[in-house]
């Protein structure tokens, strides 16, 4: 068995950096906290090649002074505790003593730092974790400090480093969290030589909120003011419509902290209760403040998990303030539609022939694509029976068509014809020696969805009345970018597209609907969550979306027409088996499975 040995420095540092420099991203979140720990009031990030070749923080702090350039950067070494106790209520973002070492261990680093007593800076540069110059220079107060060729000497965690457009995105969506977090700060944030954001630093929260997301969520925030003497809550929550499909548009401030908390985000979902959809997330920027020594932020080196010494009174108190905020600011918007009365006993759902080549560019009036319910309240008419046939051009009389089939199945040349309908959604078809149950939402929905994909290629856009500027995340931006063509191909329309925002001018729409500035985000969240997906898969949903939302629903009452006219739509393909969203449309029961169940045959 090999003697245990204690590993060199230069060695242990880079093991350590696994766990504090996880990717560029954690550079800049170090980097930055040492500087607003410092007093700066300006930042300035500069990164280049989504920082793997160069990271630059640049503050106007206190400074390092000379004496202490070299100890900053041994494990460790901090200016922000001095004993245990300072453990149980820390106040300053950073206190471990280990990003500098870490940082410098795997990159080439040069500091230079002058304090306001100086006459003379400093200037220090590390390589791969050794000092290689150290010297007193001109400079100005504050500390400029870069971090170049990262990962440089550690090939195996560079291999699993993210594209460059990642890293950045990444980086972006950081910045932008921090510029909430300090509004009293003004930085500015830089990438391939471009600004992507740049705040006021003016102290004013909302206007910071605004630099991030953008003027056209204003009228979207719902204030919140919450102080219940143990927690201080501040800030804004969306409106529901401007929930989102993830929780990036979710950002808890703990104390002037950046922090991941899923309790608080379920509290979050708990407060608007029924407002938004299932698998929608709420927008919220907050503010907590609470006493130091009633949360610990030692739990992970990255500082962004925390616990809480009483995690549900937090929880009951962020439901209890977002609720009030929308009690209090939001005000739904209901939409009242005057239908006009069906004279005729004709049935209201009818589709074309021409419903195969359904035209996305031009608005499709509801009457002719959904169901309404029927006008009647006694018993149904009697219902006839039906026989397949082949009908001329010029014969008037019902034709009727296969109901369900299996993929290898024989078309049947038997009558069907319509025995009920149970709960005002199943309706039960019998044909031959069958029985069918067939859920109307589901069949109405798969035939609005092949008619809708039939003609995928001739989408085109619907202008918009007032071009509407939509702000990017950086994780959007980076995603836009990448799938622009295909965004146009589907029907948008942009122009002045930039790093953090884009002007819609034209949007697709499918059944008559427009699909702006959500669908947008939904999109590109989508299309961010997995590197597998591809344009059909976001379009398809889109289909889908639209088909469920138009297709009669389950409860709704038909005439019996109205379900005549949908059977006669049906055909025998295998596709037609199963909705969309892969439910089944009919269950098939024969004759010998009904005498099984009255045990008329063994």
């Amino acid at each position: 068995m090999p003697k245990v040995h204690v590993l060199p420095p230069r060695i242990a540092n880079q093991i350590a950096a696994g766990e504090v420099v996880e990717r560029p991203s954690s550079v800049v979140k170090e980097l930055v906290e040492n500087a607003i720990d410092a007093g700066t009031t300006a930042i300035t990030i500069e990164i280049e090649n989504g920082g793997l070749d160069s990271i630059r923080i640049t503050d106007n702090g206190s400074g390092i002074a000379d004496e202490d350039c070299e100890t900053a950067f041994l494990r460790h070494a901090t200016s922000k505790i001095s004993s245990a106790n300072d453990l149980f209520a820390i106040r300053s973002l950073g206190f471990r003593g280990e990003a500098l070492a870490s940082i410098a261990a795997v990159s080439r680093v040069t500091l230079q730092t002058q304090t306001e007593e100086d006459e003379l800076g400093t200037l220090i540069r590390y390589d791969g974790g050794e000092l290689i110059e150290h010297k007193r220079t001109a400079g100005t107060r504050g500390t400029s400090i870069e971090v170049q060729s990262l990962f440089y000497n550690v090939p195996a965690r560079l291999k699993f480093v993210k594209s460059a457009r990642a890293e950045s995105a990444a980086i972006g969506d950081y910045i932008a969290r921090l510029i909430l977090s300090v509004p009293q700060i003004a930085i500015h944030y830089v990438s391939g030589g471009k600004t992507v954001y740049r705040s006021a630093g003016n102290g004013n929260a909302k206007d910071t909120l605004l630099s991030v997301y953008g003027v056209s969520v204003e009228r979207q925030l719902c204030p919140v003011s919450f102080d219940d003497g143990y927690l201080k809550i501040t800030g804004f929550v969306g409106v529901p419509d401007l929930a989102r499909a993830n929780r990036s548009g979710q950002t808890f401030l703990l104390n002037g902290r950046i922090i991941r908390s899923n309790a608080l985000g379920n509290a979050l979902s708990r407060s608007f209760d029924t407002r938004v959809l299932i698998g929608r997330f709420p927008f919220a920027v907050l503010y907590m403040s609470i006493a130091y020594a009633e949360v610990d932020v030692n739990v992970h080196p990255a500082k962004l998990e925390v616990r809480f010494t009483d995690e549900q009174r937090v929880s009951r108190s962020i439901v209890v303030a977002c609720s009030e905020a929308l009690i209090r600011s939001y005000i739904p918007t209901i939409e009242i539609r005057r239908e006009e009365p069906v004279e005729k006993t004709t049935p209201v759902f009818t589709i074309p022939e021409e419903a195969q080549q359904v035209n996305l560019r031009a608005p499709i009036m509801q009457q002719s694509t959904s169901l309404h319910e029927s006008s009647y309240t006694s018993a149904p008419p009697r219902v006839p029976t039906y026989r397949l046939s082949t009908r001329e051009p010029e014969e008037e009389r019902p034709r009727s068509i296969p109901v369900f089939l299996t993929k290898s199945a024989d078309p049947l040349t038997e009558p069907f014809h319509i025995v009920g309908c149970a709960f005002d959604t199943y309706w039960y078809v019998q044909q031959g020696e069958n029985v069918y149950c067939i859920d109307q939402h589901a069949a109405h929905e798969r035939l609005l969805y092949d008619a809708l994909m039939a003609r995928s290629a001739a989408i085109i856009s619907q202008a918009l009345f007032l071009p509407e500027d939509v702000r990017l995340l950086p994780t959007e931006s980076d995603v836009f970018f990448a799938n622009k063509t295909e965004l146009e191909r589907f029907g948008f329309v942009f122009s002045d597209a930039s790093e953090t925002s884009v002007t819609l001018l034209a949007v697709p729409q499918i059944n008559g609907t427009a699909l702006k500035t959500a669908f947008l985000h939904d999109v590109l969240e989508f299309l961010s969550g997995s590197e597998e997906a591809r344009p059909n898969d976001w379009f398809r949903d889109a289909i889908a979306q639209s088909a469920c939302k138009h297709a009669v629903k389950a409860g709704e009452r038909l005439s019996h027409d109205e379900i005549q006219q949908l059977l006669e739509r049906l055909t025998g393909q295998d596709s037609l088996l199963t909705c969309p969203h892969g439910r089944p449309v009919a269950i098939r029961f024969t004759k010998t499975d009904i005498e099984k169940m009255f045990k008329r045959v063994l």
